[in-house]
Formats: C-alpha cells, sequence, structure tokens
C-alpha cells in the first residue's frame, strides 16, 4: 500500500518528475478508452453463433430459398461472417469465380475493420515505457546534480539525491505499469480477431460447398488468404533501461552512503592562542568577537564552551568535569539533547550577528526565522562571530569513532517545525579515537 501513496504523492506538484507522472496518466486514460472501444466493435461484430447459423444458411440453400438465406445474412448487420456469406450468396447465380471473388472481397474489407486501432494500444504502452524511461533519466539528472552541487551539506546532498532516485523510481514503475496492461490487451484483441478469422475460413468454405460444384472448392481453401497483413515490430524492449536500472541504481544508492561518510568537512586544531576557551564575552570589543564554540566528549557525557557561556560555569578542560554538563542518559549518550543546546548557540549568535545590522530584531525570534533573515541577506561586512559557523571537538582517548561522528552529525545541522537549518558545518578534531 505504501507503494501506491509514494505514486499519489509524486503527481503533486513541485515533487520532482511530476509532470512525467500526468503526462503518462493521460497515456493511461487514452489507452483505457482506446482498449474498451475496441473491445466493444470487436464483439459486437464476432458476436454470432458460427455453426447454427451456417447450418441454417445450407439448409436454405438447400432449399433453394437463395433470397431468404441472404436476408437471413443481412439481419447479422455489421457482423463480419454474416457479410462475408452474404455477399457469396448475392452472387450465387454468377458464376463460382464471381462468388469466390465477392467473398474474398468483402473479406479483404472486413478485416481491416476488426484491425483497426489495436496497434495503437501497443503502441500506447511503447510511450508509457519510454516515458518511464524519460522520467528515469531525469531522476538520474537530479540525483547526480545533486552530488556535484558545492557548498551543500552533506545530509542534504543525501536527501536531494534520494529524491532524484525517487523520481526515477516512480515514473519507472509508473509507465511499466501502464506498458504491461497495454501488452495483455492488445495480446487478447489480437486473439479474439485471429479466432474470428479461423472460424470465417472454415465455415465460408462449409458454405461454399454447398453453393459450389464440390471439386470447385480447394481443400485448403481460405477466404482470407489474400488477406494483406502489415507486420508491425511494436513489441516493448524494456532490456536497455532494465540494463541502466540494474548499474546505475546501486550505484546511486551506495553514493548515498558515501556522501554521508565522505562529504564531512574536518579541520586541523587551530593553534592560535585565544581559540580554547570558554568566553567572557563582554571583555572582547565586538569587532573581535569569536564564537569559540567546542565540545568536549567524556566518559559521562558532553560538555560545551563557547562565548555565551556564564562565566561562573566555566570552561572544561579536555579531562572534562567531574559532572557532565549534558550527562548519559540510560548508559547513552544523548544527542538530542546536544543538538538542542547548539541549537541554542546558533541562535544566540545569528541574532547577535543580524541585530550589528538590524537592531530591531523581536526577541523572541526562532532559530529558523533568523536563519531565513541571515541565509537572505549578506552579512559579510560584520567582523564579529566569523567563526559561527565551527565547531571544536574535544574527545578523550576511550572515546569511540562512532561517537563522534554522531556528535558530528548532531552539530552539523538541526530540522525545526518551519524547516531544516544549518548549524556548524566545519569541524575540528583533537584527542585520541579509537575504533
Amino acid at each position: 500500500m505504501n507503494i501506491f501513496v509514494e505514486l499519489l504523492i509524486a503527481f503533486v506538484p513541485g515533487q520532482s518528475g511530476f509532470m512525467f507522472m500526468w503526462v503518462l496518466a493521460m497515456v493511461a486514460v487514452l489507452a483505457v478508452i482506446l482498449t474498451y472501444e475496441r473491445y466493444r466493435d470487436i464483439s459486437r461484430r464476432t458476436d454470432v453463433d458460427a455453426a447454427g447459423f451456417t447450418d441454417r444458411l445450407r439448409l436454405l440453400i438447400r432449399e433453394g430459398k437463395f433470397d431468404e438465406a441472404f436476408n437471413l445474412c443481412a439481419s447479422g448487420g455489421r457482423r463480419a461472417l454474416s457479410r462475408i456469406m452474404g455477399a457469396g450468396i448475392k452472387r450465387a447465380g454468377d458464376g463460382a469465380e464471381v462468388i469466390l471473388s465477392s467473398m474474398e472481397e468483402e473479406t479483404l474489407h472486413m478485416i481491416p475493420i476488426l484491425e483497426k486501432r489495436i496497434n495503437l494500444i501497443l503502441m500506447l504502452g511503447n510511450v508509457a515505457t519510454l516515458l518511464g524511461l524519460m522520467g528515469t533519466i531525469f531522476g538520474l539528472i537530479l540525483a547526480f546534480d545533486a552530488v556535484a552541487r558545492p557548498n551543500v551539506e552533506a545530509f542534504e546532498k543525501s536527501s536531494l539525491l534520494a529524491s532524484g532516485i525517487s523520481a526515477a523510481m516512480n515514473t519507472t514503475l509508473f509507465g511499466l505499469m501502464i506498458s504491461v496492461p497495454c501488452v495483455l490487451a492488445y495480446s487478447m484483441l489480437r486473439a479474439r480477431i485471429d479466432q474470428s478469422l479461423s472460424e470465417i475460413d472454415r465455415y465460408a468454405v462449409s458454405l461454399l460447398k454447398v453453393l459450389l460444384p464440390a471439386d470447385t472448392v480447394e481443400k485448403d481453401y481460405k477466404v482470407s488468404a489474400k488477406r494483406i497483413k502489415e507486420e508491425v515490430d511494436a513489441e516493448p524492449n524494456i532490456a536497455p533501461m532494465m540494463n541502466l536500472m540494474v548499474i546505475l541504481i546501486p550505484l546511486l544508492l551506495s553514493s548515498a552512503e558515501f556522501v554521508k561518510m565522505g562529504a564531512i568537512e574536518l579541520k586541523l586544531p587551530e593553534t592560535s592562542a585565544g581559540g580554547g576557551g570558554g568566553g567572557g564575552g563582554g571583555a572582547q570589543a565586538e569587532e573581535q568577537a569569536r564564537l569559540d564554540l567546542g565540545v568536549v566528549i567524556t566518559a559521562k557525557g558532553f560538555n560545551l564552551f563557547h562565548y555565551f557561556k556564564k562565566e561562573d560555569e566555566g570552561a572544561p578542560s579536555q579531562e572534562g568535569e567531574k559532572k557532565a554538563q549534558i550527562p548519559l542518559a540510560d548508559n547513552e549518550y544523548d544527542y538530542g539533547k546536544l543538538n538542542a543546546e547548539l541549537a541554542g548557540v546558533k541562535r544566540k549568535v545569528l541574532k547577535e550577528i543580524i541585530a550589528s545590522l538590524h537592531p530591531g530584531l523581536p526577541e523572541n525570534a526562532t532559530l529558523i526565522q533568523l536563519y531565513t533573515e541571515y541565509t537572505k541577506n549578506d552579512y559579510s561586512g560584520v567582523q564579529a562571530f566569523m567563526d559561527h559557523e565551527s565547531i571544536k571537538i574535544v574527545a578523550e582517548d576511550t572515546i569511540k569513532y562512532q561517537t563522534v561522528v554522531s556528535v558530528m552529525d548532531a552539530a552539523r545541522g538541526t530540522s525545526t517545525p518551519g524547516g531544516k537549518v544549518t548549524m556548524f558545518p566545519n569541524v575540528s578534531l583533537a584527542g585520541g579515537i579509537v575504533q
């Protein structure tokens, strides 16, 4: 059921590839209408009890009631068998060649009517497959563009990459969901027509044996022998598309994981004398103010140091304090609380930067509001907190690598009700780490 929900969501304007989905939907509607129309018309023209109808005609002809036999054929209306037999009975007194020619001519007239537009159903199946392939290529272009886009965070690249792959898969699946029924519908209608033509050949010969001398009709004679049959190579060839999927999709899925691991921007610890401690804030001039944000990972939890940290809290050393600022929760590191604390720091520093140019900033401005304001305007001239996107991570020697990676994830960004916010993508490491 989730698959169908995803397909419905893919029709929403703004979703990647939604145009292809709507075009495919129109192809599907056209295929349904065409299939229904062809089925009804073919059913009307082939709906006849061929054996009983032929026996009745043979009896009337043996009794010499040719006019009654012709009227019986005329009562069949547009039915193919009755019209073909009626053409022969109408010329019953004109000789064998004329009778055969009349029935053959009427057969050549009826066959194209029966086969009319059924090739369009198969063509629509091919079009659906190709449109699905176009959507696939479009989705892959989006995916590769996401990987190649500069100045985009790793988690955002992963999200864009997944969105591109999703667009590719949705259009491919929907295209095949249309193509397969089209092929089945074409095959069923084709079989119905071929069965009807076989009946016409069999019962037409049975009637001719009554109308003409026995030695006039050849044993393997068929009134449809002169049928002009155009072979249409319209079979959907999805092998190239499937080859593309088999090769590229696993590559893109693995790339999504590599992006998460390989696109983290790391820096060596700064060696400047002013880079270690915890703040004090007001002692520095605004133009020289630095955030100096850092996280100390200890066995007991996390400690933070930054410009806004209260002086009476002190600055934790690299060995950590006896009591962690963010202690363990159920013997596990509390990454959620760490993310919330860092989001609070990000809000404060953005507020300071924006307030330097816009003093009327509301006191209760949220993080997403501040982040949106910051990204829409140019604050490059503000000298204070130029390191507001940087964070130092200091870990004890016993801290495992996965813990450090999780701290990086908590520091790089956060999700708010208004959207995602990039916090501290520039990471510096210090301390010993073991696997």
